[in-house]
């Protein structure tokens, strides 16, 4: 039997980091033509939600498999949540510089709209990449548990939106601290979603409710 050691558990740590810089790297370089934004998630999703010990897993050959394997699907997700998110921030864009005095009825449906669309997105790629079913049900189970698990939604709008939000108010941060994002930023996002996500997709893997094509 292995003894947890001072120095198994600094191998282990440094084999983490280690992971999460790979997959950070993995992640950011399949963003780059934009169009695969969604299969480079889901990738990155699945990864995550493998991973456990540091030898347990090749980064490498799980991400692009998972990026292969579930390459349409997520790109035709991530394509029309991005339509959709552009016909919200037009209107959004509509209500508050274009429509004189402002239209209350463009800005509210644009803000429904983009929490919808965005909350949606914070669950379907993770969706994609563990369970084998249709777009349109992936895009149904997901707004199941963005509003069945509201609470865990907005708590993945307060992690995602919150580095958005200072590099926003305050780019000069962003100077000090991109070499943290292009690093290991976007792996610790993504790490921080599953880990609020996990305990409502058991509980949803669990249930008779949760809908998989058959």
């Amino acid at each position: 039997m292995k003894q947890l050691t001072s120095e198994n558990k600094v191998i282990w740590i440094l084999g983490k980091i280690g992971q999460f810089i790979l997959l950070n790297f993995l992640v950011l370089l399949g963003c780059i033509p934009i169009v695969t934004i969604g299969a480079s998630v889901t990738a990155g999703m699945y990864c995550m939600s493998k991973m456990r010990d540091p030898e347990s897993m090749i980064i490498t050959t799980e991400y692009f498999h998972a990026f292969a394997v579930n390459f349409k699907k997520s790109t035709m997700v991530w394509l029309l949540l991005l339509v959709v998110t552009f016909i919200g921030a037009g209107d959004l864009f509509y209500a508050l510089r274009v429509a004189r005095g402002g239209n209350l009825f463009f800005f509210l449906f644009a803000l429904v709209l983009l929490f919808v669309v965005i909350s949606v997105g914070f669950w379907v790629f993770l969706l994609i990449g563990r369970y084998e079913n249709s777009v349109q049900e992936h895009l149904k189970n997901a707004l199941l548990l963005a509003f069945g698990r509201l609470p865990r939604t907005i708590l993945m709008w307060l992690i995602w939106g919150l580095p958005v939000a200072v590099v926003v108010l305050y780019p000069i941060w962003m100077v000090a601290l991109g070499w943290l994002f292009i690093t290991v930023g976007v792996a610790v996002l993504l790490w921080l979603s599953w880990m609020v996500q996990r305990g409502a997709v058991t509980e949803k893997e669990d249930s008779e409710d949760y809908e998989t094509e058959e």
